[in-house]
């Protein structure tokens, strides 16, 4: 995915959009400010007003009886209902009643279907987390075709959505997602480019993946087709140029013709290299090549030796790759330099409570701790080096076991995946 330039805030996808937060995005006027004072408007107050005088399981009753009771349709049409079904889902979670919360989210694109999809991508970021873990793709499946309602205002969503189906190794839904959203947002003059290199990536390594699984890999007619699917991906040349300036800024996945057939060859296996500690230099003359192919090698052992998704192994190299990228600048010339100070930091830029990015930060320590495992098994981690990254991580987690409770859901369910 796009890297973030230290010291700043991660770019934005959409122009004009503030990126980040769930419900404050919602929940910047009151809902008398909303509304003229006209009688569908006094109702709606005076619906508003009793729902806060309310409190915990009386507001999910009252939500309930709104929905089967209140039949006018301007009532409908003119009601901002998401900060209340948000508010009631959170409390319902935060007491372990994850489910009733998944209900009641479901009632109301049931009974209202309108009011459901006005707000849609905020429903969905809930049911992705509660549906993918546990492989109900009828549901996954339903909640994607949302996001043909309006691709650009979805985009940070499709980001997470494309997060949570890496993390669960849903390739299916991984590489649906990815190339038709790269297809649909390519020329839009509201996503930003480096939103747009993105969807590339995603699609590109998914383009990779399903050459290298196939069974009549190696073989011309394979090959060709391979070679047709990414030319079907080809980058416009303002988002080369983008991804070019990228470039001299990280160890970006710019892929050329030759990096892409050396990616497709080590993770098949059939590139090994003898790697050596100062293979890693920045003073290197090829330390960008080498750092981008040992960490493709990360992948193929994700998948061989711990039984990874192929779509997984990609997420992990995402993380590896932008939590690195930093390091170096305060760590010396060795580009693996682990600093336990960044990794605070870096966690920070994902794990909040209105985050749209926590499902990221979520896997942030497991990526870290197999790296660092991988990287001591290929001889480049001293035992110190490895036992360093070890107790820090071990400190983090602790710290993850006392999330707030109302991300602790999300969390328990990722402690099942690994």
């Amino acid at each position: 995915m796009g890297k973030k330039k230290k010291g700043k805030e991660k770019k934005k996808k959409i122009k004009g959009m503030r990126e980040g937060e769930v419900k404050e995005v919602k929940k910047k006027e009151t809902q008398v400010e909303r509304y003229a004072p006209t009688e569908v408007a006094e109702a709606i107050n005076a619906w508003w007003g009793e729902f806060e005088a309310l409190k915990g399981d009386n507001k999910v009753t009252f939500l309930y009886d709104t929905f089967a009771r209140e039949e006018r349709v301007e009532f409908w049409e003119e009601l901002e209902l998401f900060d209340a079904v948000d508010e009631v889902f959170n409390y319902l979670a935060s007491k372990g009643r994850l489910e009733e919360g998944i209900t009641l989210i479901e009632t109301l694109k049931e009974q209202k279907p309108a009011q459901y999809m006005a707000d849609f991508i905020y429903y969905d970021y809930y049911l992705l987390h509660y549906y993918a873990p546990r492989g109900e793709r009828e549901r996954i499946k339903e909640i994607m075709e949302h996001f043909k309602v309006d691709p650009e205002r979805g985009i940070d969503h499709i980001e997470v959505a494309l997060v949570i189906f890496r993390l669960y190794g849903m390739a299916e839904e991984t590489c649906q997602l990815s190339k038709w959203a790269y297809q649909k947002l390519k020329d839009s003059d509201e996503v930003m480019p480096w939103g747009i290199i993105e969807l590339h990536q995603r699609a590109t390594f998914c383009a990779i993946r399903e050459y290298i699984t196939s069974p009549t890999y190696g073989e011309a007619e394979a090959e060709r087709a391979f070679s047709k699917a990414i030319e079907a991906l080809e980058l416009e040349e303002e988002l080369e140029e983008e991804e070019e300036e990228l470039g001299e800024e990280i160890v970006e996945r710019t892929m050329d013709d030759k990096r892409l057939w050396k990616t497709v060859k080590t993770l098949r296996g059939e590139l090994r290299r003898d790697w050596k500690r100062e293979d890693f230099l920045v003073s290197h003359p090829d330390y960008a090549d080498n750092v981008y192919l040992f960490i493709v090698e990360f992948i193929r052992y994700l998948h061989t030796e711990k039984s990874f998704e192929w779509v997984t192994g990609d997420l992990f190299f995402e993380v590896v790759m932008e939590y690195f990228y930093d390091v170096p600048e305060q760590g010396g010339e060795f580009y693996f330099c682990f600093s336990k100070e960044y990794l605070d930091e870096y966690q920070g830029h994902y794990l909040s409570l209105f985050s749209l990015k926590d499902a990221k930060g979520m896997i942030i320590l497991k990526a870290l701790d197999y790296f660092a495992a991988f990287t001591h098994q290929r001889g480049i981690f001293t035992d110190d080096e490895l036992k360093e990254v070890e107790s820090a991580i071990e400190e983090f987690s602790a710290q993850h076991r006392e999330i707030d409770k109302e991300l602790a859901w999300k969390y328990r369910f990722l402690e099942r995946f690994v």
